[in-house]
């Protein structure tokens, strides 16, 4: 039994003599083979190297995104800024409006209240005296003169409502379109103009719609927009048309 063992034990260690004896033998006979074998990279690493370019180049793509982002928010406050500019413009003009139309109200009321004037007796025409071996004189006609009419009150300025706002006149005609198609009973009698407000750079277009004939007006209409979820705010009539 333990010649038997012996002679595996040799025939083990011998055989990985030999192998390594082939191993060296072909080292030394190519060795760019193995160079070759040795320096070939992981597929993993190959991947993860792969991923991580992949990743880079994601985030830099998103730096201009990231930045046109931010200029967008510059323009949207820029834009609300011009447009709450505008309508505190209009709000103060609106009051003006207000106070000129009561102004009108009042004086209308008192022309109305004021008794006529009567008019003035002509002046009797002084008889002419009888001249010698002279012509008949000619009678000369004269006539009352009228008052001269009281002038009439001024007109107070034509009112608007403003519907909506947007980066374009496409954007204002798209909506135009939109509010006669659903609200169709308040919009018929309206006539669309634009008003532009901000820097030449950073343009706002507003839509108002009209004229109508008093503030009060104005107002009906635009709680009757906002009770359906419209934006309304009473504005001065004014601006350029489609």
């Amino acid at each position: 039994t333990r010649r038997r063992t012996f002679t595996q034990n040799v025939i083990m260690f011998m055989g990985l003599g030999a192998l390594a004896l082939a191993y060296l033998i072909f080292v030394g006979a190519r060795p760019d083979l193995v160079a070759a074998w040795r320096d070939k990279p992981n597929e993993a690493q190959t991947a993860i190297a792969e991923t991580q370019r992949t990743v880079e180049r994601a985030l830099a793509d998103l730096d201009p995104i990231k930045q046109g982002v931010g200029e967008m928010k510059m323009d949207v406050e820029n834009m609300k800024t011009g447009m709450q500019e505008a309508m505190e413009r209009d709000r103060i003009l609106l009051t003006k409006v207000e106070t000129l139309e009561r102004a009108t109200a009042q004086a209308t009321d008192k022309v109305a209240a004021a008794p006529a004037s009567p008019k003035k007796a002509a002046p009797a025409q002084a008889a002419a005296k009888p001249v010698a071996a002279a012509a008949p004189a000619k009678t000369i006609e004269t006539g009352s003169i009228e008052p001269p009419k009281a002038a009439a009150p001024a007109k107070p300025a034509p009112v608007g409502i403003l519907l909506a706002t947007g980066p374009s006149l496409d954007s204002l005609r798209l909506s135009w379109q939109i509010l006669n198609d659903r609200h169709g009973a308040s919009m018929k009698a309206l006539q669309p103009r634009y008003v532009v407000s901000g820097k030449p750079e950073e343009r706002t277009y507003g839509l108002v719609a009209g004229p109508l004939e008093t503030v009060a007006d104005a107002k009906s209409v635009c709680k009757t927009m906002t009770d359906n979820g419209i934006a309304c705010e009473v504005s001065q009539y004014r601006g350029n048309a489609f």
